[in-house]
């Protein structure tokens, strides 16, 4: 992987730190835990979910996404199983495996489970990303899930965008 400028990795940073705050705000956690129509089973790509609470996360993670300039991948997150996260309400594609749905929760995730904002840098293809994680709360100030908002590190060169299966 190329070297990062310091300054365009914090500004990167700074970004995704603003939309996941906003996220916290915006997302209805109550809407969120309402998606899945069973929440022991996967929502899977065939979207087992109940449709009026997805759509209604699913719009505003839309409109989060276009709150900084640049590009930006928002994806939501939920615990399924020991130590695993499942995709539950995506906008982009996540840079990581995520079949047959259940991925590792790395250690910002669980930061973010835990009730706090957290970083950490991955790869796809060989590019640099930043995902900053921050948890979603439902009416009663539960932590229900994860938002995961996520930049390259190399714009000129790879976007989020430019992720498909």
């Amino acid at each position: 992987m190329a070297r990062i400028k310091a300054s365009v990795r914090k500004a990167t940073e700074a970004r995704l730190r603003r939309v996941a705050h906003a996220a916290t705000v915006f997302i209805d956690g109550d809407d969120f835990v309402a998606v899945p129509v069973d929440p022991k089973l996967n929502t899977g790509d065939d979207y087992q979910v109940n449709h009026e609470p997805f759509i209604r996360v699913k719009r505003t993670l839309m409109k989060l996404k276009r709150l900084e300039a640049g590009d930006v991948g928002v994806t939501t997150w939920r615990p399924f199983g020991p130590g695993q996260a499942e995709q539950v309400v995506p906008v982009d594609i996540h840079p990581l495996a995520v079949r047959p749905g259940n991925h590792p929760i790395p250690p910002a995730m669980a930061e973010a489970f835990a009730g706090r904002t957290a970083v950490h840098e991955q790869a796809y293809q060989g590019h640099p990303m930043l995902s900053v994680c921050a948890p979603i709360r439902n009416s009663m100030e539960e932590v229900v899930g994860v938002v995961e908002v996520s930049a390259s590190l190399e714009p000129e060169r790879f976007k989020v965008d430019q992720l498909d299966y």
